[in-house]
């Protein structure tokens, strides 16, 4: 059940999969936020005044601001609790590979989305290329180990998965289907009503 008042400020998009992994977060803890959308003037505004890399997601956690996704939701498991969540070790090295692993598939990609905005292609670019591969290297890691993410528990592994690979779809920068066991986990945790409320 969402707590009766909001204590949090988050800044971002509704589109963008880090965000994305603060708000499943905060719905599966029962958080209530004041959410600031940076696709304004006004929210990029906002934003910038208080982080100074002018980066989203951005949290004011009670206002000491947060400057990373990473760092966000693990603090928010620390400081409430994991709730229904798996809780989050940082002993775990073989989570914390997974989860590094999928953001640098999701990073590389984001490159190439935004690069691709101002005229750039993997026909055109070295970097670009390296970008693609990068990330189907890190899929196809991730594919091989796709039992170690856990289907019946949600934790910080699973929403980073599940945040990765549906922003790919929903912006068409890579053929998930090039890797069906990471697909049919996504599939099961996309039902997930965190997951499926915050579907961009």
């Amino acid at each position: 059940m969402l707590s009766a008042v909001p204590t949090l400020r988050l800044f971002g998009t509704t589109t963008s999969p880090y965000v994305r992994r603060v708000r499943i977060v905060a719905h599966e803890l029962g958080l209530l936020y004041e959410r600031i959308d940076t696709a304004s003037d006004e929210g990029q505004a906002a934003m910038r005044a208080v982080n100074p890399a002018w980066k989203v997601p951005t949290l004011e956690l009670d206002g000491q601001p947060l400057f990373d996704s990473r760092v966000i939701t693990e603090t928010l498991l620390h400081r409430y609790g994991p709730g229904p969540l798996r809780p989050h070790g940082p002993e775990d090295l073989e989570r914390s590979n997974l989860r590094q692993v999928t953001d640098g598939a999701l990073d590389g990609l984001l490159n190439t989305f935004y690069l691709a905005k101002d005229g750039l292609t993997a026909e055109s670019s070295a970097y670009l290329t390296k970008q693609h591969e990068r990330a189907a290297s890190a899929l196809s890691w991730l594919e091989a180990r796709a039992d170690r993410f856990d289907p019946e528990q949600l934790g910080l592994a699973e929403i980073g998965l599940c945040t990765a690979l549906q922003w790919m779809v929903f912006r068409n920068t890579y053929p998930v289907e090039r890797h069906p066991a990471l697909v049919r986990l996504v599939e099961v945790l996309g039902t997930r009503e965190s997951v499926a409320s915050t579907h961009p």
